[in-house]
């Protein structure tokens, strides 16, 4: 009789220890089910492992061929080409839905602003030139798109000195003269439009300030 009551306990135990495993097999389950719907999913770029840099020139090559030089130094970025202009630095990927949707918004601005105003916009999410190109006839696309897949090291400068955390879409509108004007990540309640309006007071404070 002793035998088996211990022989019951021991059976209560061990279901108790599956109900628990169970347990946590399915909030694993839910937390993975969770992400992969999670809304922000499209707007994280591949994770990579970056070497921290001290480089403080970054060259972009355009997939159209054309070159950009970048200088940069304390929350100062000069781009040797464009210095006279507003400029859109931006980081983005095709697959991501909130980078497509600010498109339109760039060809407008580009067109609106003409030659005051520039976009550099680095592809983050490894498509080839090829299927770049794609794209830009697709879209209609009056900027400068760069293929990220080279740009580990910019994306280290990045994180190191400005904290991104790798969310797309980035832009940092640059002033004349290299000025940091706004550093905007994710999506955005408001349209580039009015960024630009904002980023263009700010650049009308510092040339009073100098």
């Amino acid at each position: 009789m002793k035998k088996f009551k211990n022989a019951k306990i021991d059976i209560h135990s061990l279901l108790n220890i599956i109900i628990v495993f169970l347990i946590i097999i399915l909030i694993l389950v839910g937390y993975y089910f969770y992400y992969q719907n999670s809304p922000t999913k499209d707007n994280n770029i591949t994770k990579q492992t970056f070497s921290r840099t001290s480089n403080n020139k970054f060259v972009f090559n355009s997939i159209n061929g054309k070159k950009f030089e970048l200088v940069v130094s304390d929350k100062i970025i000069k781009i040797k080409e464009l210095e006279d202009k507003i400029v859109f630095l931006k980081i983005f990927g095709w697959d991501c839905q909130y980078c497509k949707k600010e498109i339109p918004q760039l060809i407008n601005l580009k067109k609106d602003l003409g030659d005051t105003f520039d976009v550099i916009a680095i592809e983050a999410q490894q498509h080839s030139n090829e299927e770049s190109l794609k794209y830009i006839k697709k879209y209609g696309i009056n900027y400068n798109i760069i293929n990220g897949n080279n740009q580990n090291k910019f994306y280290e400068y990045l994180k190191t000195h400005y904290g991104w955390n790798e969310v797309i879409p980035l832009t940092i509108v640059i002033g004349k003269g290299g000025n940091i004007l706004a550093y905007e990540v994710g999506a955005k309640s408001y349209t580039l439009a009015e960024l630009m309006k904002a980023s263009l007071a700010r650049e009308k404070s510092y040339e009073q300030q100098r």
